[in-house]
């Protein structure tokens, strides 16, 4: 992969990364650093596997106790007069900016609908869908309720999901349910305070694509649609390829959804793929999804161009350097299908060797992978 580097426009700016400790996180200073930046890391501390504080492309490290702490660390870095990128690695980051986003706008450059809270609206996953559907986007039937309701209009099964990405539940509160009485037992071990709660699609793939947009959707660009050789029936897969690709209809709908939301920023859209290979609209993560660096090695850096288009406002004369290439999860595909049987040893260390681009592991930035398996290692031994 022949190596960029940053215009002399977007090295003048500061960089600032916001984040969790995180590997989405040192995938974005991963991305930034090889075009020659070194960002500012404003980490909130969560007691994580050490990964960003371990990766060598960051500039310099500012470690915080809590959210608020963060926010007041980021204020005091505002330039009117040289604004500097900010880049979000999660939804609780993401929607700490947006809630305040009239004492950002006028210092600094970050993802935005234009208003305060508008973003964290559309992080509903209701809202969300609802306005996916007006765009033309196909959705999934689905009843908000509150734990122990019962859905009155939809068909088991059924799948569950919090309402709002940054609620304790979002992990732990997804499932799939084939009767009342199953969702019934289920909800006695929920902690989330409202759920989406929508028929269950059999899926023959997912697809999803990581772009940005500049100037309220102006200009959306999409280089990449990615798909998966391995899933399971109620998670993303872990192990993927990504394809350029030629659809204007579904181009111009998500540009459509878009512009109603007026967003500026990087973001990942998803979808399911149904048998009949129709897609199902999902969400739409308004940050940088955990597999971005991956576009890098295609050729599209996505945090540097989002900055770059949005000093140039335009995107004129990018193109990616490859049309097909595959990424990987390491340890979660490992501990999902190696572990549990579904594929053999030697067919996953040759996906493995054979892999373009990988979540954890980087030639040019070994720490964060050694310091997460330490981690793990240390943690299992005081267990």
């Amino acid at each position: 992969m022949k190596r960029i580097e940053a215009i002399p426009e977007v090295k003048r700016h500061l960089h600032i990364v916001l984040c969790g400790d995180n590997i989405n996180a040192v995938s974005i200073l991963r991305s930034l650093g090889e075009v020659g930046l070194r960002p500012t890391v404003i980490m909130v501390d969560e007691g994580h596997v050490p990964l960003v504080s371990k990766c060598r492309y960051v500039g310099k490290l500012i470690q915080t106790k809590s959210f608020d702490e963060s926010l007041q660390q980021l204020l005091s870095l505002a330039d009117p007069q040289c604004p500097p990128f900010v880049y979000t690695s999660d939804d609780n980051h993401q929607s700490l900016i947006d809630l305040h986003y009239d004492e950002l706008k006028q210092g600094f450059y970050f993802f935005n609908a234009g208003e305060a809270g508008r973003v964290t609206y559309f992080m509903d996953k209701n809202n969300i869908c609802l306005a996916a559907k007006e765009c033309g986007f196909t959705i999934a039937e689905s009843e908000v309720l509150k734990p122990g309701q019962l859905p009155q209009h939809i068909h088991y099964p059924v799948i569950t999901k919090t309402l709002n990405p940054y609620e304790d539940g979002w992990k732990r509160d997804v499932g799939i349910y084939h009767d009342p009485e199953s969702l019934a037992k289920a909800y006695t071990q929920m902690v989330s305070k409202t759920l989406l709660v929508q028929e269950y699609i059999v899926k023959k793939n997912e697809l999803s694509m990581q772009g940005f947009s500049i100037d309220a959707g102006r200009i959306v660009y999409l280089p990449f649609k990615r798909q998966y050789f391995r899933f399971t029936d109620s998670a993303y897969g872990s192990y993927c390829y990504y394809k350029t690709y030629q659809d204007d209809d579904l181009y111009n709908k998500i540009v459509a959804l878009l512009r109603m939301i007026r967003f500026s920023g990087n973001f990942e859209i998803e979808f399911l793929e149904k048998q009949d290979g129709s897609l199902v609209f999902l969400e739409i993560n308004f940050r940088h999804a955990l597999s971005n660096y991956a576009s890098t090695i295609g050729g599209i850096n996505l945090p540097y161009e989002w900055a770059k288009a949005t000093l140039l406002h335009s995107v004129d004369g990018l193109h990616p350097t490859k049309d097909y290439f595959t990424a990987i999860n390491e340890f979660k595909d490992f501990n999902t299908f190696v572990k549990s049987g579904k594929i053999g040893l030697l067919p996953w260390l040759k996906d493995l060797v054979t892999a373009d681009s990988y979540y954890l592991w980087n030639k040019h930035d070994p720490k964060p992978l050694f310091s997460f398996y330490l981690g793990k290692l240390t943690r299992k031994r005081r267990k």
